[in-house]
């Protein structure tokens, strides 16, 4: 017989993706709980790779296809090339509103997460330009 020791809060993952930015064009990034899931979303963490400042939103809709906005959970106004900002503590010197965290989630409700267009730019790539902190519940 084994024993296998379970968190009743269930399982934390962190989900790490690569961003890129494109000479003026904007980018937006879809994160959607999965069937029978249900999320507390701990943190958002959000990179500005590009060479010029952007502004970006997290944006929380009822559903995949993004027809019932339910609430915009943090803005990044003028984010500085190579700047991050992070929800719920932020670390940098750009205007910015957020919601409270953690934040509870559903199966299929999805975070838009958009980097709008800066201007003519080099554009730029982060490994890890954008990383979701949550806790996974099976229901």
């Amino acid at each position: 017989m084994s024993m296998a020791w379970v968190f009743q809060g269930g399982k934390k993952n962190i989900a790490v993706t690569s961003v890129t930015l494109v000479n003026n064009t904007a980018l937006v990034t879809d994160v959607t709980v999965g069937t029978g899931k249900r999320w507390l979303l701990i943190s958002v963490k959000i990179t500005n790779p590009d060479s010029v400042t952007r502004n970006c939103y997290i944006i929380h809709y009822k559903e995949s296809a993004k027809t019932n906005l339910v609430t915009r959970l943090a803005d990044a106004t003028n984010l500085a090339s190579g700047a991050t900002f992070h929800v719920p503590s932020f670390q940098s010197t750009t205007s910015q509103t957020s919601a409270k965290m953690p934040f509870i989630m559903d199966a299929g409700e999805t975070l838009s997460i958009l980097w709008e267009a800066g201007g003519a730019s080099a554009g730029g790539v982060d490994a890890d330009g954008l990383v979701v902190e949550y806790m996974e519940i099976d229901l």
